[in-house]
């Protein structure tokens, strides 16, 4: 009697869990909207930010640690990586601030840009996320085939028309 019992408290068991997989399954999936509620000290570690216009990805962020500030509209990132694949360039950072409320990317320090035919590498960059536009005001350095020019100061906007405003030296190749 006690075996009956067993085998079909075993064979109810399996029902239910087979039947929530079945719902699992065949809830719709879709993309949800959480507001995360961090407090100061709190950081978030492999995070990965993906932004999306008009359904296509605009741009993805990847860090190691992001630590929250006190109002939770800054988070400062170490060893990050941005990625933007309308022009195909990847920027590598050791540390920036991302602040959420003006969806704005700021490095911490010096940054290298990679792109198919170029790099570019500048003391810092501020990237305010809503334009496409990207501002360096230090030292800056671009490089490519057949040419390297080098200056202070740079701002590249969404056109990706790139001006740089002082000391500029350009070395051309053959």
């Amino acid at each position: 009697m006690i075996e009956f019992l067993m085998k079909r408290g075993l064979l109810i068991g399996i029902s239910i869990i087979s039947f929530t997989l079945l719902l699992i399954m065949l809830i719709p999936t879709r993309e949800i909207d959480i507001k995360l509620n961090i407090k100061e000290g709190s950081f978030l570690e492999d995070l990965k930010i993906i932004h999306k216009k008009t359904g296509m990805t605009a741009w993805i962020l990847n860090a190691e640690k992001a630590v929250f500030t006190e109002s939770d509209e800054k988070a400062e990132l170490e060893k990050i990586q941005l990625f933007i694949p309308e022009n195909d360039v990847t920027l590598f950072a050791d540390k920036g601030i991302y602040n959420l409320s003006e969806q704005s990317f700021t490095t911490g320090g010096a940054i290298k840009a990679k792109a198919k035919d170029y790099t570019i590498k500048a003391e810092m960059i501020d990237y305010e996320i809503s334009s496409g536009t990207i501002e360096a005001a230090g030292k800056i350095e671009v490089e490519g085939k057949g040419f390297k020019i080098e200056g202070r100061g740079m701002k590249v906007d969404k056109e990706q028309k790139v001006r740089i405003y002082n000391d500029v030296k350009a070395i051309f190749y053959k």
